[in-house]
């Protein structure tokens, strides 16, 4: 009896996504981490007011967020 090989997970969403255009990735992108997006910001908020801001600095937040907690 042969048994028929069945392409892993990761090819299978390789496959679905292959033919998406950027416009498209991104949203499917937000979609998925759209939870993560939102406790990301919420974290960075608490810390700092942003009603002033530009956008360098709203961007330089988020990176300090992302990279300071890699380094610890």
């Amino acid at each position: 009896m042969e048994t028929i090989q069945q392409p892993s997970i990761f090819a299978q969403l390789v496959d679905k996504l292959r033919n998406k255009s950027e416009e498209e990735l991104r949203v499917l992108f937000l979609q998925l981490l759209a939870n993560d997006l939102t406790e990301e910001w919420r974290n960075i908020t608490e810390k700092a007011d942003f009603k002033n801001a530009s956008e360098e600095d709203i961007i330089k937040a988020i990176q300090g967020n992302r990279y300071h907690r890699q380094h610890e």
